[in-house]
């Protein structure tokens, strides 16, 4: 099989550098038109940003046959949002993948930053990219075709002393698997990817041994390797967290522990059977909403007259 993106266009934010140039340059190989988003500022967020960065990917791009423009907006508004999916239309006539990858680091003690840093890191890493797919959206729907990948990160689950960086990114997660239900049937598919790469963040680490062996090991043209296929016509994958980096690739799920039930539940109650709900012996996958709320069935039967809106293909007991 051969993944090819022929006639498409592609729109990658952060796209100047690392992980971005890598996306920018894997799909432009395959035949994509591209819209090279980057600010060219620095990795915490700081607004002195260059056009640089973008037009040398542009240059990249089109100096090996392809085609691209540069937009050198900072992601985090509606008013970005709307210029670049624009820059799009007016250069390619529409919009097929969008990979929301711009993202700054803001490491440190939960309060080490002042108030402008951390809404500044928020807009950059989840409302930007939130605002994005709400305008590319209507493009997508139109044509009953779209690719969306939001770059989320590991750092969701926790790394400590990283708690807005953690926060945006498991934003990015909501953010799909909401959306992945939500497009499913306009034909939009919605998958993240929590990438282990070498790139500016991982710079930010103090120890050069660790960041040596990112570099070494975990090149960003492996994580656009394993992602093109999530981007293609061939995909039929949505809502799904992928784990990918020097070529290793999974799927990432919620999942149950084990459960109490007693209708007369109070704290001594949950003192007393807390390892039950520690349990992990048998875990059950929950993939949606739908799903965890189907779980209270078993014990609560649906007695009204209406089933409950659980969404699609759920039993109710």
């Amino acid at each position: 099989m051969s993944i090819d993106f022929a006639g498409q266009v592609a729109i990658v934010t952060g796209a100047g550098g690392g992980m971005g140039r890598a996306y920018a340059l894997e799909l432009a190989r395959r035949g994509a038109a591209l819209v090279v988003n980057d600010y060219g500022g620095g990795v915490l967020g700081e607004q002195n940003g260059s056009p640089g960065p973008a037009d040398a990917v542009v240059a990249e791009i089109v100096g090996a046959g392809g085609r691209a423009v540069a937009s050198s907006l900072a992601v985090g508004t509606a008013a970005s949002a709307r210029a670049i999916v624009q820059a799009a239309i007016d250069a390619f006539g529409r919009i097929d993948i969008l990979v929301n990858n711009a993202g700054t680091a803001i490491a440190g003690p939960f309060t080490a930053h002042d108030d402008e840093a951390i809404e500044r890191h928020y807009a950059t890493n989840l409302i930007g990219g939130h605002h994005l797919m709400r305008t590319a959206w209507p493009h997508m729907a139109a044509q009953h075709y779209g690719r969306v990948l939001n770059v989320s990160s590991n750092g969701a689950l926790g790394v400590g002393g990283n708690a807005p960086y953690g926060a945006a990114k498991a934003g990015m997660l909501g953010l799909t698997l909401d959306a992945a239900i939500e497009g499913k049937p306009l034909g939009i598919l919605v998958n993240a990817v929590m990438p282990t790469s070498y790139s500016r963040l991982v710079e930010q680490i103090p120890d050069p041994t660790t960041v040596a062996w990112f570099r070494d090991n975990l090149p960003p043209e492996k994580v656009a390797a394993a992602m093109a296929w999530f981007l293609s016509r061939d995909c039929s994958e949505t809502g799904r967290m992928l784990l990918t980096g020097g070529g290793r690739l999974s799927s990432l799920v919620f999942a149950e522990t084990g459960e109490i039930f007693d209708p007369a539940i109070n704290a001594e109650t949950v003192a007393a059977r807390i390892g039950e709900v520690r349990d992990e012996s048998a875990l059950t996958p929950v993939h949606n909403q739908a799903e965890a709320g189907a779980r209270y069935f078993r014990h609560l039967p649906w007695t009204a007259g209406a089933a409950p809106d659980f969404g699609p293909d759920v039993e109710r007991g």
